[in-house]
Formats: structure tokens, sequence, C-alpha cells
């Protein structure tokens, strides 16, 4: 792939001239003596077992986890909010990235086997989803600012028009930042027999190196926590100030969402900056290399976890998604049970089990839609405060 995320197979054993990672930044190496002679074979070993077993572990809570999300989302609503729009995407998204995580564990275990063709697709398949999972998270806490301190359900902004072509653009610029990899990406035959997939930059390896990682901490990070803290934290501020119903859980939340996306991405991304850092010579050596090595595939794990848990974090703060959720899982266990005379229909199913969630304690959109129902005054509060 063309970004230094992408989970590749080593290419060399030896760092040869322009590169500070054997395993991570392919041929491309510093022009550095003392690089030629950083050898990398403990950290290739390392990534050849830590690696396809995390990656497996991934692919299989991601599977599972986001498969049941989109289920109950086409199953159970069928007419979906903003919010939903957001969280189906974002499923979508989970589940065509961890499909290529078994690729790139078998790349790593092995060598790249699967020909020139999937190794152009899975690499921009990986990059387009990589960064459209976390602009739509960024759209969900959007969606979440407009709901409670916007606090008008049919705010212009809130529609499903407005929704599905925001969506879009995710997609398109997600495509747009993977057009590297569609470009640069190939198969590459190293020793004779042994194939590996990644991006062949020419002559200006390490400027692009540099450039994606940038891009990366840019786009993949800093800005998407910067919009998260400034609409969580305008949802918190109207929270304590007007203490709705259910205030306690709706900043739980709040918390809870911009914390797990901090810690999941955040020890990723200081660990590429620092390797931008190694590679324009500012500081370190062979050994600090090899650590920055090992603490990327680890802090690279830990980042691809956000597409099993944060797809379920959003979907529990959802009433609507806890009911549906109710009346699915009610139908599978009818269908493991003995047959009976007479059974509930499905619609009446979802009717209790939605009248059920209701009387629970809500959450982040329960506040925004009782505040737009019950408390017209607050419409005004909200729209001064935006």
């Amino acid at each position: 792939m063309a970004s230094t995320a992408s989970p590749l197979p080593p290419t060399t054993e030896v760092a040869s001239s322009e590169n500070s990672s054997s395993f991570y930044d392919y041929e491309y190496y510093l022009d550095s003596v003392a690089f030629m002679l950083c050898r990398k074979d403990e950290v290739m070993s390392f990534s050849r077992i830590f690696l396809p077993v995390f990656y497996s572990l991934i692919f299989v809570l991601g599977l599972g986890g986001n498969l049941f999300l989109l289920v109950v989302l086409l199953r159970y609503m069928p007419r979906r909010r903003m919010t939903e729009v957001y969280l189906l995407n974002l499923a979508i998204s989970n589940l065509l990235f961890v499909v290529t995580l078994p690729f790139w564990g078998i790349s790593v275990a092995w060598h790249w086997v699967f020909g020139s063709f999937l190794c152009k697709m899975v690499s921009t398949l990986y990059t387009i989803n990589f960064y459209s999972g976390i602009f739509f998270i960024s759209c969900m806490s959007l969606d979440k600012y407009l709901e409670i301190v916007h606090t008008q359900p049919h705010h212009r902004l809130r529609t499903r028009a407005k929704s599905l072509l925001l969506a879009a653009m995710v997609w398109t610029v997600a495509l747009a930042v993977s057009i590297p990899d569609m470009v640069f990406v190939q198969t590459h035959e190293n020793p004779t027999g042994v194939w590996n997939c990644y991006a062949d930059f020419g002559g200006h390896g390490t400027i692009w190196k540099l450039f994606l990682r940038f891009q990366q901490n840019l786009l993949g990070f800093l800005l998407p926590l910067l919009v998260m803290i400034f609409f969580y934290s305008r949802i918190g501020s109207v929270l304590v100030r007007l203490r709705p119903p259910g205030q306690g859980r709706a900043l739980k939340i709040v918390v809870a969402l911009v914390v797990a996306f901090f810690v999941l991405w955040f020890p990723y991304n200081l660990t590429l900056f620092l390797h931008s850092l190694l590679d324009l010579q500012v500081f370190g050596d062979c050994k600090v290399s090899q650590h920055l090595d090992y603490a990327l595939q680890v802090t690279e794990s830990i980042a691809f976890l956000h597409c099993c848990f944060t797809p379920i974090l959003y979907a529990f703060s959802s009433r609507h998604f806890r009911g549906h959720l109710k009346a699915f899982l009610i139908t599978v266990l009818r269908h493991n049970q003995a047959p009976r005379p007479a059974q509930a229909p499905l619609s009446s199913c979802s009717e209790s089990s939605t009248l059920t969630a209701q009387e629970e304690m809500t959450g982040m959109n329960d506040l925004g839609e009782r505040q737009a129902e019950h408390s017209p005054d607050m419409n005004d509060t909200g729209e001064n405060e935006a």
C-alpha cells in the first residue's frame, strides 16, 4: 500500500540506503551508513507471529460484530434517521476493512500469493475504508451535536437527503485519498519466487512516505479528534446547564466516545510521527528504529480494534437501536425454540420491545428527542448558542 499504515510484509532483512524500517517502509531507506547495517531480523520474526494472530482476532470480532449490526439496521430499521444512515455506512466500511486483514496476515506470515490484481485492489480497499470509518465517526458526532444543541427534530441539516449527500462526500474523499494506492501499488519479486505487495514511488520514496504519514496524522486523527472535542464539549455544556432526564448517562457516553477514539488512535499516530522524525534524521539510531518498529506493529493493531468496538458503542447510545435489537434477539430465540401453536407476529414483538426501551434511562439521542418534543423554549436556547 501507499500508506505507511498498511500492514505489509517485510521485503528485506537489512536496511539499505533509504529506510528506517524494513517492515513498514519497504524499499525506501534513509541516506545514512548507520542504517545500512541495521538488521531487522528480530522485528520481522516478531511480526510473523504477532500480526497474523492479531489480524485474525480483529477479523473474527469485526466481521461478527459489524454483520450483526448490519442485519439489525437493514431488517428492523427500514426508515433510517440521519444517525442510522451514518451507522449503516460505518458498519459497511468496517466490514470492507476487516476483509482485507486476512490478506495482509498471510502476506506477513509467508509472502504475497494473491497476484497483481488483488494486490492493487486490496490495498485500495484498505485505504478507502481506513479513512471512511474515521470520517463517519466524525459525521455521527456532528449529528448528535445538531440533535442536542440545536434541539429541532427537523433541522435543515438533519434530513435524509443531507445525510445521504454527506455520506457520499465521505466515500468520495476516502476514494480520493486512496489514489496513490491505485497508481503506485504493485507486486514485486524479491528474491526469486517470493512476492511482496507494496507501493513503488520510484526515486521519490522518502518524500511520498513522509507525505502519506503526515496526511494520516492530519486526516486520520488530528482533525477528527478536534471535531469530536468541539461537538461533544458543546453537547456536554448543554447537558450540564439544562440538566435533562438521563443527564448522567448521556455525559458518560460523551466522555466514552472521545476517550475511546483518543486511546485507540493516539499511540499509533504518535508512533507514525516519531517514525517520520526518524526518517528526517531529527533523532535516533538503529536501536531506536527497531523499538519504533515494534511499537508501530503493536499500536497499529490496537488502533484496528476501532472497527470492533466503536460501532457497538455508538449503536447502544441510541434508544431506537436498542429497541430493535431486542426485537431481533427475541426473534432469534423464538426460532431456536420448539414450535409453538401460536406465536406473536414480528410487528408485535418489535412494538413491545420499543415500548420497553422507551421506559429505560435515555441516552444522548433520547435527550435530543425529548428536548425537541417537550421543551420548546430550549429550541431558542440551542439556536442562540450555536
